[in-house]
């Protein structure tokens, strides 16, 4: 992946600002010495590099590419959730078979495909499928699905998170701890519970 030294390094600053930890604490937490990335950060001259290995780390530890920018803005980086009729991976015949028994005869109940790790610590995998009834109440414990707004970019993100009253929380082995969001219906509001899932065998 050849971004130039500029990118890189807005990129791994970026990467640090999402996790709301500092560069040094990003590459310990990524499994390299805190020097690795504050060297590289602070050199003025470009005569200090960074080893595809070391970029290669943090992109596991974080969950984003190098060059996927975290952040509101999706962008340029993937979305946590896509509605299943606009997720274009192939499906095999019994998928589709138990979305529409999912969904057959009821009202306000959809289907989502989980694209993000923000719940891989509760067993919702990426390319599981989520079952969302949205006139279901939300109680403490469940899986809801949820749209965050950004009010100063007037952007919206649709995310799969625990409801833990009254917050909004991931529980993620690879993305590590994120800021709980507050529900509040204007900035967080819970669209609808998740009440089953289904996964294809991978």
């Amino acid at each position: 992946m050849a971004y130039d030294q500029r990118e890189t390094k807005e990129w791994l600053r970026a990467v640090a600002r999402h996790f709301n930890v500092s560069p040094s604490q990003l590459a310990l937490n990524s499994g390299i010495a805190a020097s690795t990335l504050t060297r590289y950060l602070n050199d003025t001259t470009n005569t200090v590099g960074i080893s595809q290995s070391s970029l290669e780390k943090v992109s596991h530890y974080s969950g984003f590419r190098p060059g996927q920018v975290p952040g509101r803005s999706r962008g340029l980086s993937e979305p946590d959730v896509l509605p299943y009729a606009q997720d274009d991976d192939h499906k095999p015949k019994w998928v589709e078979a138990a979305v529409e028994a999912a969904r057959a005869g009821k009202n306000g109940v959809e289907a989502w495909v989980m694209k993000g790790a923000a719940l891989d610590g509760l067993g919702v995998m990426p390319g599981d499928i989520a079952i969302v009834d949205q006139n279901r109440r939300a109680k403490a414990g469940d899986i809801v699905l949820a749209q965050i707004v950004d009010h100063t970019l007037g952007a919206a993100e649709t995310v799969l998170r625990l409801y833990q009253t009254p917050f909004l929380v991931t529980h993620s082995m690879r993305l590590g701890p994120q800021r709980p969001e507050q529900v509040d219906d204007d900035r967080v509001s819970i669209a609808g519970v998740v009440i089953a899932t289904i996964r294809l065998q991978h």
